[in-house]
């Protein structure tokens, strides 16, 4: 076989899977910081704290109950109601900026959503 043809051959298979690797990549990264984004978003307007957000705490706190270590787990709910309200900021900030909401109103539905949630949180009514 002709040495260029398969020199050939070799550069359009790598071409191919490259194009490949990035499809994949781009989807992951999509699901990752977009769409997780919007799966929070749900339950948040709903005024509930996420379970990807609590999760965390929520195995540290059983330990720290176990254990029988009340003033870690008080400590621990400061933390994780300090990240919450940190997280919430930044999802209506997200969702101000984004162009992937449906219109102005939707937008403005969002945001009241996540006021009344952000109003609840602040008075330390945390439902994780």
């Amino acid at each position: 076989m002709n040495p260029i043809l398969l020199l050939l051959i070799v550069f359009i298979i790598a071409i191919f899977i490259i194009m490949a690797a990035s499809i994949w990549f781009m989807n992951a990264f999509t699901r990752k910081y977009i769409g997780e984004k919007h799966m929070v978003l749900e339950e948040l307007t709903r005024g509930e704290v996420p379970e990807l957000w609590s999760r965390k705490y929520k195995q540290k706190r059983l330990k720290f109950e176990i254990k029988g270590k009340a003033e870690k787990v008080d400590k621990l709910n400061g933390a994780a109601h300090k990240d919450y309200l940190r997280n919430l900021n930044k999802i209506v900030t997200y969702i101000q900026k984004t162009s992937l909401v449906e219109d102005e109103e939707t937008r403005s539905s969002i945001l009241s959503d996540l006021e009344k949630t952000r109003h609840q949180w602040r008075e330390n009514k945390v439902n994780d």
